[in-house]
This record gives C-alpha cells, structure tokens and sequence, in this order.
C-alpha cells in the first residue's frame, strides 16, 4: 500500500489500527513520519519516541553490543578496554540521543534497573512489538499507567523474593571469620528468573552527565577561581600498563605483555600475578568551552592523588587545552607543560623499574654469597664467583638492599648478570637451583633482559621528547585523546 500520500487505502479503521498495533516501536514513528495522514492516525506521543529509543539502543546497528554484567561477582563482559565498547552508545531520555558509554556515569549504565536488557529478558522483549493503542490521548496515558503500575508490582514481587531467599539462607550459614575469604554464590534459576523481570525496567530514567549537570545534580569540583564549581563524574576504571597511558592515552604504543617483565607495576593477588595496573577515569566539564573531557586536559596530574574527595585544587583556571591555547601564553607555554609533565612521568617510572626490575635481585645474590645466616652452601664455596658478580657494586645504604643504577651502569650489570646466571644453570646441582629459584627472585632471573630491554625503550621514549619540545602537544592537537 502506498503511506506516502494521504490515507485512501479502502480499509476499515479497525484494520488500521490492527496493523499499526503489531509494528515496533522504531517503524511506528517511521510510519507516522511518512505522510500528514499517517501522522494524524498514529498521534505519536513523547512515550513512543522514548520507546523508540530504547528499542534503537539495542540494535546493534544503532547501539552496539549488549554488554552482560554478573552482579555477584561484578565482572563485566566483555570488560571496558574491549574494542566492542569504542561503538557501544547508550539512550539518554532527557535530550532523546543515543550517545557514547562515555557520557554516562557508571551507574547509570550499569545499575540493575538502567542496564540493557539482555535477549530473552521481559524489557527486550517490549521492544519488539509497540504498545500503541487507538485510544484518546488522555485515555492512552491511563493505560500506560496502569501497565506501569502492573509491571512495578511484578517487579515488587520479584525483589522480595530474592531477599528473603538471601535472608533464610544467611541463617542457617555458620558464623565465619570476619578476615575470611567467603566466595560469591552460584546463582540459581531464581536469580536468572528474577533477572529477566529486573533489569532495565528504568531505562527511561536514565540521563547523560550532559543532562545532569544541567538538572543541577552532577557533583561540582569548587576552586577559587570557579565559585560555582566544575562539574565532574567519576567514569570507567581502566586497566593500564603504566601511568603515562593514563594522563597521555595513545602516546606510546603500549608493550606486548609478553615483552614486559612479571615485576614491573605487578602486585601479587591470590596466587596470581597482575599485569595492569587499575586506575579511575575521570570526567570534567570545561568552563569555557562547556566540552566534556579527560581530567588530564586539564594538566592537573596530581588532582586526584588523594582521592576524589578531597582534590588537590588548581592554582589557576580550569582550563582545557584547546582553551589554554587561546590565552595570552599560547602554545609555547603550553608545549612546555605537556611535555615536562610526560618527561617527569616517563623519568619515575625508569627510575622504578631500575629499583624493582634490575635492582630487585642483587641484594639476595649478596645475601646467598655472604649473608652468615642465608647464605647457599653452594654458593659460599666460590667467593671468587662472587666477587667477580657482586665485586664494586654500588649500594644505596649499608644493609646492601638495592644499588645504584645510572645509564653507564647498564651494560656492566649485564655482565655481571650473564655470568651470574651462568653460574647458577650450568655449575650448581638442581637442588640448589630450587633453593635459589624461589618466588619473585624466580621472576626477575627469568625477566632481566626483558626489564633491560624495557629500559632501553624508556630511555629511547625520554630522547625523543627532549629532542622536540612541540611532539607532545602536536599529537594531543592532532588526536585529541581527552574528548569524549
């Protein structure tokens, strides 16, 4: 039938509004867009527009993936740092856009109620057919009450259920440690029954940060020179390899894993070994431009070093790059910043990793040669081997902890780590070897060529920044990494 001309079609109205009724919700603001006619019959009201929505927040075309979230365990998946999220967007029902993950707070992107449901789940199921009916206008909205109003008892019901389940097996748990480890329960049919009624039943409530600020709800950062505050919104918690990829994301190309060594940023977590470090995004408005961006295009690297709750203020403005460069010390000024800031990161983090990734184990190779406590029969029987590994070695105080390392130190450290190593694989008997070879010490006899190599890319990255003052700022002006 032709919908694009007035409605001549010869069919009763009855059959109309029977065909209109079985549409989704996306063709049926599609059809009443068509003609003034179809417009007229259909009478769209703002609750189909927010149906459509959040019927296109789920089209993979439209809104991207479906991302599933274990609430007992709290694992995302797939996790933030997957390519899936770059395209995911989600529905914000104040300005009626899809917009990016990024301009929501975690909350309303990951709470039960404001999640996207998942295939299968009674709210995914809404969208596939509309709840238009050819009603009145006011007659209409009594009855989306009242299925509002029949679907929050369901709900009701459904989260009593879960909590006195929770309580009557709470009591008859017995009393444990209050430090011991006591692992998340496996969820049941209950939990998945529940789940489909439960979650994103308040999608419509949901609001972009954009929103919020100007509904005057979003958390204010106040300064001296900003009164009135700075809006901010604590975003993702990112895995990162180092701290640089925090305040200067997409400057280096990161390390493969397995190019990396195991002590390096590593803190030991139940038997296993962490390779990233977790660090929390943060989102502020600026005050001039009103563009919401990553706190570090602000140049503010300490802000949040105590914690979001009690910030480290500015001196001056809050301003953007972008803004900063249209102030009175311009690009020069700007340039200089940037890069002493990346220059001074880049700097600890050699400096860390030549205390913990080179350094870490001459002092127990010290303490295996001449400790009269520790030492390894093995090893005390060759003084001259240890001498010739640990003879003038520089340490930085008289326990014989760590040593100094400075550039010109490399390359005699790896000499005397290859005949250390030659020593240990090929003149001691296996069961001294396992007496040696034990936790992190394993890790960093295993790792030092790639803790030296590691070093040699930090010093190649510091070179290169010195030798261009304007390589910092030019990639932030090109790639423009803080927008969100």
């Amino acid at each position: 039938m032709d919908v694009s001309g007035p409605l001549h079609l010869h069919l009763p109205l009855e059959i109309l509004h029977h065909v209109v009724g079985q549409l989704d919700p996306v063709s049926l603001i599609a059809l009443s867009h068509t003609s003034a006619a179809w417009r007229a019959l259909i009478s769209p009201t703002r609750h189909d527009f927010v149906q459509r929505l959040l019927a296109l927040e789920l089209l993979p075309e439209h809104g991207g993936m479906v991302p599933l979230f274990d609430e007992r365990e709290q694992k995302l998946t797939p996790p933030w740092d997957s390519p899936e999220w770059a395209s995911n967007k989600y529905a914000c029902c104040g300005c009626m856009k899809l917009r990016s993950h990024m301009m929501f707070a975690n909350r309303a992107i990951l709470r039960r109620r404001y999640r996207k449901p998942p295939p299968g789940s009674v709210e995914a199921a809404k969208v596939a057919v509309t709840d238009w009916e050819p009603l009145e206008l006011a007659a209409r909205w009594r009855r989306i009450q009242e299925r509002a109003a029949g679907e929050r008892e369901e709900q009701r019901n459904w989260v009593q259920l879960l909590a006195s389940r929770d309580r009557d097996r709470d009591l008859w748990q017995p009393v444990a440690h209050p430090f011991a480890f006591v692992p998340p329960r496996e969820q049941d049919e209950t939990d998945r029954e529940a789940a489909r009624y439960l979650v994103g039943t308040a999608r419509e409530k949901r609001r972009c940060i954009e929103c919020r600020h100007r509904l005057g709800i979003c958390p204010l950062l106040r300064t001296n020179y900003e009164p009135d505050g700075v809006p901010f919104v604590i975003s993702r918690q990112l895995r990162l390899q180092r701290i640089l990829d925090w305040h200067f994301p997409g400057l280096f190309e990161p390390s493969p894993p397995d190019k990396l060594p195991r002590i390096h940023w590593r803190t030991l977590r139940r038997e296993s070994y962490a390779d990233h470090l977790f660090l929390s995004l943060y989102i502020m408005r600026c005050p001039s431009c009103g563009i919401w961006q990553e706190h570090s295009a602000f140049r503010q690297w300490s802000l949040y070093q105590w914690g979001v709750h009690s910030p480290e203020l500015p001196p001056g403005p809050l301003l953007c790059n972008r803004c900063y460069l249209a102030t009175p010390a311009g690009a020069a000024t700007l340039a200089g910043k940037l890069t002493a800031a990346a220059l001074r990161m880049l700097r600890d983090e050699r400096e860390s990793l030549r205390c913990w990734s080179l350094g870490f184990g001459w002092a127990l190779i010290e303490r295996d040669f001449h400790c009269p406590y520790r030492r390894v029969a093995a090893f005390s029987n060759h003084p001259d081997v240890g001498a010739e590994i640990l003879g003038g070695l520089r340490w930085s105080s008289w326990e014989k902890r760590n040593i100094v390392i400075q550039d010109a130190d490399i390359p005699d450290l790896r000499r005397r780590f290859e005949r250390y190593r030659d020593f240990l694989y090929n003149h001691v008997v296996p069961a001294a070897q396992a007496e040696v070879l034990q936790s992190w010490f394993k890790l960093w006899v295993e790792d030092y060529r790639l803790a030296e190599a590691l070093d040699e890319t930090l010093g190649q990255q510091i070179a290169l920044l010195e030798s261009d003052p304007h390589l910092v700022l030019d990639y932030i002006l090109e790639h423009d990494p803080y927008r969100i």
